[in-house]
């Protein structure tokens, strides 16, 4: 037993010597291995790549566009309008209204005891005016016309009245009117019906009276004085005591004893 144990303890130191060695060539070895063999690089810590930030949401509508280009087309031209012709104004929204005018009232006559009948016209009407605008200063329309006569000289009367008031148009204006209505009188009250004495005491010398031929009457004629209305000219038609029509205007067409003759 006593040689057993020594054995065992021998033993022992060879494998703490055998250990030792291993440990010793292992030691070597690695230094080798560093002398021979570069160290491995050690890597840098990777830095966190930042999220991508988000693109902005584009809210507006998806427009398809075409896969192909079409060609434009080429402006049509319009033709230029011609030299003498004026393009149509187009009317302005903002400009004063039009003043149209009032529907004439016919109820009533265009001529009254009020209208005075002068050796210049009748009332508000005055040799001279064109039949349009004579028409407009008394508040009439017109019956007759050219088809009554002729371009030159024709006939027109009042269509409200009164009877008996007859104009005479001649080369294109009122030179002349006819009475026949005791209603309508002269500024001095000469009317149908008044006396040739009566005509003598208003006028006196400014009368000129020509007996017809036929001795059954005579045609008087008031002759103005001034040299403004030496064509002008008041004329009654008597049965030789009394005025049967008068009539007054410019010369010649007031001259004849019926109208355009």
């Amino acid at each position: 037993m006593k040689r057993f144990g020594h054995y065992a303890e021998a033993m022992r130191r060879w494998i703490a010597l055998f250990a030792i060695l291993v440990l010793f060539f292992a030691a070597c070895g690695n230094d080798d291995t560093t002398e021979d063999d570069p160290p491995e690089a050690t890597s840098a810590p990777e830095e966190s790549t930042p999220a991508p930030t988000p693109a902005p949401a584009d809210d507006s509508p998806v427009v398809d566009e075409p896969d192909e280009e079409e060609p434009t087309p080429a402006p049509v031209e319009e033709p230029a309008p011609a030299p003498d012709e004026e393009p149509t104004p187009i009317p302005d929204s903002t400009a004063d209204p039009i003043d149209r005018p009032e529907p004439i009232d016919l109820s009533k006559p265009a001529f009254d005891s009020s209208d005075k009948l002068s050796t210049v016209g009748l009332g508000s009407l005055y040799f001279g005016m064109g039949p349009d605008q004579a028409a407009e200063a008394v508040q009439t329309l017109w019956t007759g016309g050219q088809e009554d006569g002729t371009p030159r000289c024709y006939l027109l009367a009042p269509a409200n009245g009164p009877e008996g008031v007859v104009f005479t148009v001649y080369n294109s204006s009122i030179e002349r009117v006819d009475i026949t209505n005791p209603g309508i009188t002269t500024r001095s009250g000469a009317s149908v019906g008044s006396t040739e004495a009566q005509l003598h005491e208003l006028f006196g010398a400014q009368l000129l009276v020509t007996p017809y031929a036929d001795g059954s009457g005579n045609s008087i004629q008031f002759v103005p004085v001034d040299e403004a209305d030496v064509d002008y000219r008041v004329i009654w038609e008597t049965d030789g005591t009394s005025v049967t029509s008068m009539r007054a205007g410019r010369l010649p067409a007031v001259g004849p004893g019926e109208p355009c003759t």
